[in-house]
């Protein structure tokens, strides 16, 4: 096939017709008002057809809110009857040569021009007063700026007979055969483009999926920075992601039908090879290559360095939902924007100012009639020379036809909604708090279709004004403002984590499965519009377990997030160092990673399996929690330190020096002793078997007496408590203290607003919470005055436990009768292989006293032979508890068990 190739130096152009803002005489009354938009970064009209009557007045506005002049000239119908989309005017413009840049691209008094806006500079926009051709037909209307031709053109049509305005796209009496609204994970587009985020096959788990309203259907992967997959019909259909586990199961929506399946339409060049970045995220259930990869020889940072290219994210057009794209290839920064015109050509549009050439690999798959403005298209490779910030085009013709869409009842709606609360049962049992605490359920808000959703809120966060910020596992993100909901973004993927970055909550950073991305609304209509990438120098193979927790900031600038280990595959895809689930198909899973205020990526510690919670306390110290299974004994807390090692081998995987799963260095003898030992253990199956995110009780009291302390969430036993940890000679450790139970899901994110009370968000998808509900969000709320009778902390002393109480032990109980009613029992866990561990050497340890002091709220437990030979006391767990608690407070109130457990890792 022999590409036609367009030269970029042609046409500019500003006319001077009636274009004044004020109407001149004879159209003080119009007609009829059309207004049309210059589409950012993508260089098309934003309406590519209206209907006039002849004759008739018309006030044309044209407005241009984009980053490079243009202009909409008005053409004769010619000989071609308006066919040739005013390419006669197209031919006069390049025949201007070097003086058309003086005569802003317009050849003056050619017989085609009928009307013309005259160039609109940036930000800029004129009206066009004119009255309508007696004669009917088609008139074209086009922009003449350099480049620009090929797809900013539209059509007027005066007719007697078609209804004046912008016309509606018919649809088809078949494409309302269908309810798309009731198909169980339909993603449904209607008027507006929507953009998602999914594991679909023939695409890598990073992939960004679009849906225009015309009923095509395309991928850009970051993978190959390109287009690869293009599809008609329906959308996507998350119905797999969206059920139990979320496996990448999903697929293209209803109806649809394949046009091109490749590695990427234009394939930028760097270094003699189309970029690809397979190795970090190779296409989803790809597992050969999965394989390939986790056996290379290379190191994860040297194939990082060996690709000079980055995927920087993407914009969001407000009018239309159209995405651009953004990418550094080299020196050269790019834009990209995509669209299908209505003959059935793709149309790619590239900005850049090109400090060097730049080489596309051209794949002509599904394609025929190649065309591109700018350039030289030769032997399947597109050449942009180095020069000024301008734009390119390429076009071509799709094998077959383009679709519709079947027919949508209903409109999107984005508007507000009022936050709905309730004091119902939720879950399988009422919720149980201390004394003094209650709960509200907050309903989740419908979806932009007013159906009910599936609404998981597991990242929450809370601006300086009070706006709340949600993000969940697959409904988006959505704030609350003045009680109520608006959604701010949609198409996310599994979003675990956000952190606000302004005052209102207009910018923040979200933790996604593929990648760290800050978002912002940018022109304050409540929608986000950009989406910049802060961070993918990972590996994400779009397998379900490789969740991605945080982020948290600290003081210096710097995020922090957290890296799941996979589930499934075999040891040659999934390498899982013995074990019998978790394993790691390489690019840092398992491991702590940081990002400067630079944007530079830094692997911080490793060793980590399922580390959940993330999250930095009020001195500034991270800390995370990590989930119970192979390596790790039974869940815990621990503080997050550069370089340290947390036990699970898979991830050694990433470390340098060409590590593979066969390496010798990566045994466990060779690092069991390295491990960095937990603060506290959360006693399996009693306290939590899989953590969610901590918060800190920062309220000053509006939440009880517990300020400065640790509240954390379990997401299988639907339970809340507190973690205490102290620090002795540089040794960390600490208790747990059980708070409350039988929330409705698992709790995941706990929050605190800013009336002190405590936001939970919940789930339960997957992995079944014990409160039975697939999702939930709770409000926690303490009352103000009530104190319950409890353990407030524990502390290690030199011959056994201090505790500290919330009330004073009342003062008809002696020393004698409190000794009786305590009890203390110890256990430790080991990390191996196996998954979990069970309680060693359990044994009832021996109060050989008890002290009260003056104020009644600290008593000392004296422990027998305590500290003598300290292996028997150290690195266990000490269940301290009080299991009848009846007459020991006096009139105070109290639960029927007051208990704590306290990790002892050293004796002060």
């Amino acid at each position: 096939m022999k590409p036609t190739i367009l030269t970029l130096a042609f046409f500019l152009c500003a006319l001077s017709f009636l274009h004044a803002q004020n109407p001149p005489k004879g159209f003080e009354k119009v007609d009829q008002e059309i207004v049309i938009t210059a589409v950012r970064t993508q260089m098309k009209y934003d309406v590519p057809a209206f209907n006039v009557k002849p004759e008739s007045r018309v006030k044309l506005t044209f407005k241009n809110p984009d980053d490079l002049p243009h202009n909409l000239i008005i053409c004769t119908p010619g000989k071609s009857k308006g066919k040739d989309k005013g390419g006669e005017l197209i031919e006069a413009v390049l025949e201007l040569g070097a003086k058309g840049e003086e005569m802003n691209w317009e050849p003056k008094g050619h017989p085609r021009i009928l009307h013309s806006s005259g160039m609109v500079q940036p930000k800029k926009e004129s009206v066009i007063w004119f009255k309508a051709p007696k004669e009917e037909g088609a008139y074209p209307y086009v922009c003449t700026f350099p480049g620009h031709f090929t797809l900013m053109n539209g059509m007027m049509q005066v007719s007697s007979k078609d209804a004046p305005g912008v016309p509606r796209q018919e649809v088809k009496k078949k494409d309302r055969s269908k309810d798309l609204l009731k198909i169980g994970g339909e993603v449904v587009v209607a008027e507006r483009t929507r953009i998602f985020r999914a594991p679909i096959v023939k695409s890598s788990g990073r992939a960004v999926h679009v849906g225009l309203p015309d009923g095509m259907n395309y991928t850009f992967d970051p993978r190959t920075l390109a287009v690869r997959n293009i599809w008609g019909g329906g959308f996507l259909n998350l119905n797999e992601e969206r059920r139990g586990r979320g496996q990448p199961n999903s697929r293209r929506g209803d109806g649809s039908q394949t046009y091109i399946e490749n590695t990427g339409i234009l394939r930028p060049v760097v270094g003699g090879s189309a970029v690809d970045f397979e190795f970090k995220e190779p296409d989803v259930k790809d597992h050969k290559n999965i394989e390939k990869w986790l056996w290379e020889d290379r190191d994860f940072p040297e194939l990082l360095a060996s690709v000079d290219a980055d995927y920087h994210g993407h914009s969001v057009e407000s009018a239309t939902g159209d995405p651009v794209f953004r990418f550094r290839v080299g020196q050269n920064e790019f834009l990209k924007g995509v669209r299908f015109s209505q003959e059935g050509r793709l149309e790619i549009v590239l900005r850049a100012e090109l400090k060097t050439s730049q080489v596309f690999e051209v794949s002509e798959q599904g394609l025929s009639d190649i065309k591109v403005g700018g350039g030289k298209l030769v032997d399947g490779k597109w050449t942009l020379q180095a020069g000024t910030s301008q734009a390119y085009t390429f076009s071509a013709k799709l094998e077959k036809p383009l679709m519709s869409r079947p027919y949508v009842a209903k409109e999107e709606n984005w508007g507000e909604q009022p936050v709905v609360r309730n004091k119902n049962k939720a879950g399988k049992k009422e919720m149980e708090l201390p004394p003094g605490y209650s709960f509200e359920n907050w309903e989740a808000p419908k979806d932009i279709y007013g159906r009910d959703q599936l609404f998981e809120p597991t990242g929450i966060a809370v601006a300086k004004d009070g706006t709340v910020v949600v993000a969940t596992r697959t409904a988006g993100i959505w704030r609350i403002r003045n009680d109520k909901w608006t959604k701010f973004a949609e198409g996310t993927y599994e979003c675990l984590g956000v952190w606000i970055e302004d005052d209102k909550g207009d910018q923040f950073v979200v933790m996604q499965k593929p990648e760290l991305t800050r978002m912002k609304d940018s022109n304050g209509d409540g929608r986000g519009d950009s989406f910049e990438t802060v961070c993918d120098d990972y590996g994400f193979h779009g397998n379900y377990h490789e969740y991605a927790h945080g982020p948290v900031r600290d003081k210096e600038g710097n995020y922090y997030f957290s890296l799941n280990l996979s589930h499934g595959g075999n040891e040659r895809t999934s390498w899982r160092a013995g074990g019998p689930f978790m394993g790691s198909m390489g690019g840092y899973r398992g491991w702590a990673c940081r990002v400067t205020p630079e944007g530079k990526f830094e692997p911080f510690a490793n060793g980590l399996r399922s580390p959940a919670g993330i999250g930095v306390d009020p001195e500034g110290r991270i800390w995370y929690a990590e989930n119970q299974g192979e390596y790790v004994g039974s869940s815990k807390v621990v503080p997050l330190e550069k370089g340290k090692f947390y036990g699970h081998l898979s991830g050694l995987l990433t470390l340098e020096g060409k590590m593979k799963p066969d390496s010798a260095e990566l045994k466990f003898d060779k690092w069991k002793d390295k491990i960095r030992k937990g603060a506290v253990w959360l006693p399996h199956g009693m306290v939590a078997n899989s953590p969610g995110n901590p918060a800190w009780d920062t309220t000053g009291g509006k939440f009880g007496p517990f300020g400065g302390q640790m509240f954390l969430g379990d997401q299988t036993l639907s339970n809340l408590f507190r973690v205490v940890p102290e620090q002795v000679n540089g040794i960390d450790q600490g208790c747990v203290i059980p708070f409350g139970r039988f929330f409705a899901s698992g709790v995941m994110r706990p929050v605190f607003l800013p009336d002190g009370s405590l936001l939970v968000g919940q789930t339960g998808r997957g992995w079944g919470a014990w409160g039975g509900q697939q999702a939930s969000l709770q409000r926690i709320v303490y009352d103000g005055k009530t104190v319950a009778a409890a353990i407030h902390h524990a502390k290690a002393a030199k011959n056994g436990f201090l505790l500290s109480l919330t009330q004073p032990v009342g003062q008809a109980v002696s020393e004698e009768q409190l000794a009786g009613k305590l009890k203390v029992r110890s256990w430790f866990y080991t990390n191996t292989g196996r998954y979990g561990s069970p309680r060693h050497e359990e044994r009832d340890d021996t109060i050989e006293r008890v002290y009260i002091d003056d104020d009644r709220k600290s008593v000392l437990v004296v422990m027998k032979d305590f500290g003598s030979g300290d292996k028997k006391w150290v690195d266990r767990l000490y269940h301290i508890e009080m299991p009848d608690t009846k007459d020991v407070f006096g009139t105070a109130p109290v639960t029927s068990s007051v208990r704590a457990y306290f990790t002892l890792r050293i004796i002060p």
